[in-house]
């Protein structure tokens, strides 16, 4: 009963909690403290009780705890990766939990209850309150305009329509403070945020560029951008290697934001995105560049999702091992510049300034407010060489726009600040929290 209740009040608690809470960490704990403290505890009552129930005498105590122990860690061990690895991904985190009470009710009741036809009856009801649930669950997906909720291998998903620039887009939620991607339903290929725009310096720079790798699929945004030929490379002859951790976030991109995943011209690796990196830069021959002329990361889910492992100095020296001579590196980053807010982002750039020639900041948002957590985005020469000058005549007003926004004022000092993050070494939760 209390393991039903939990499904049922996290609609109503958590977005209370969400509003009355401005710390999400604060929240989050508070929602796991309120939604499972009363079913974890009576569910933690039942070893021992059996324990009790099943020593009949001093002589084979140790033998039953034993057993009973072995048994208890065994049913953890398989509901730990059952649920992680299966249940959620296939069924939804609100089913999962729905299933747990079920069998916890029909355990329950196949004990207590004696005549065989209440038990028949019993899981009748069980069966068909499962089809019921499934056939609204269905019902709501296919509801128009309704939000789609899905629960992949990583992440609690949500997909909803939106008006942005007054057209309607199609957006992809993955942190319950921001939206993670969109594309405009009558142009998926067109960029629809404003950091993601900030992508073609790159290709302005190396428009010749003819291998791109692209770390963090999510909406597909970027990709879509780059196959459908509106950046600004000279050819359209040029593949492209996208990471992806999620295998579930694909299938959402080509289903709902319309990503052409057969597109000869494009692969796809459901991995870790350091992972990936360390693979293929181990790979290389030694004292040998890369072959990516363009690498694009965007992996930062929110300011509160930090993937500190692409940001290390061990991380940067595989990207520059991965790029051609006349490689760059985009990097997105929700962070603030200056401030403790912007803790985060100086540790990050001071590992890449480790390692590369060459690193400048372009705040997305706002050039000049340095205290305002925005989409940062981190760029990188593998050879130094000068930035387009933002005069030039002849240079697009849209490249001009975005170079003006590049961050000239000083940074403090890494000996005064912060060190560079390393692979043994990044406090990012102290940084991201405030904490000295």
């Amino acid at each position: 009963v209390t393991v039903f209740t939990t499904d049922m009040l996290q609609g109503v608690m958590l977005p209370v909690l969400a509003k009355a809470v401005p710390s999400l960490h604060l929240a989050a704990v508070l929602a796991a403290f309120l939604l499972f403290a009363l079913p974890s505890m009576l569910c933690g009552m039942v070893s021992p009780y059996a324990v009790r129930l099943a020593i009949t005498n001093s002589e084979t105590s140790g033998a039953v705890i034993g057993r009973l122990n072995a048994v208890s860690t065994v049913g953890s061990i398989v509901g730990t990766f059952l649920g992680g690895f299966v249940l959620i991904s296939w069924f939804g985190s609100m089913e999962t939990t729905l299933g747990v009470s079920a069998i916890l009710l029909a355990t329950a009741a196949l004990v207590r209850l004696k005549p065989v036809l209440s038990k028949v009856a019993l899981a009748l009801c069980l069966i068909l309150a499962a089809f019921a649930h499934k056939s609204y669950t269905a019902y709501m997906i296919e509801a128009e305009n309704a939000p789609i909720d899905v629960d992949t291998l990583y992440s609690s998903v949500r997909v909803a329509d939106g008006l942005m620039e007054g057209r309607p887009v199609k957006l992809l939620f993955t942190d319950p403070g921001s939206c993670q991607s969109g594309s405009f339903v009558d142009a998926p290929a067109e960029l629809a945020f404003a950091y993601t725009k900030f992508y073609a310096l790159g290709t302005s720079m190396n428009p010749t560029a003819k291998r791109i790798l692209m770390l963090g699929g999510g909406g597909y945004s970027v990709p879509k951008w780059l196959l459908a030929g509106r950046s600004e490379l000279a050819s359209p002859d040029f593949s492209l290697d996208v990471v992806e951790l999620d295998p579930g976030i694909t299938d959402l991109a080509q289903k709902y934001f319309q990503t052409p995943t057969d597109d000869p011209r494009m692969r796809i690796f459901h991995e870790d995105a350091r992972t990936f990196v360390n693979r293929a830069a181990d790979a290389l021959p030694a004292n040998t560049a890369g072959s990516y002329n363009l690498i694009f990361a965007d992996i930062f889910n929110s300011y509160y999702s930090v993937p500190f492992h692409v940001g290390t100095v061990e991380a940067a020296q595989k990207v520059h091992a991965l790029l051609a001579e006349d490689g760059i590196f985009i990097m997105n980053i929700i962070t603030a510049v200056n401030g403790d807010n912007g803790r985060l982002l100086r540790s990050i750039r001071n590992a890449f300034t480790e390692v590369f020639g060459e690193v400048h900041l372009f705040p997305v948002q706002s050039a000049y407010n340095g205290t305002m957590v925005q989409n940062v985005m981190l760029l990188a020469f593998r050879t130094p060489r000068p930035l387009p000058d933002a005069a030039k005549p002849g240079l697009s007003p849209h490249i001009a726009s975005m170079l003006s926004h590049r961050w000239t004022s000083p940074l403090p000092s890494p000996e005064k600040d912060v060190p560079p993050l390393r692979d043994n070494f990044a406090p990012v939760e102290r940084y991201t929290l405030g904490f000295h």
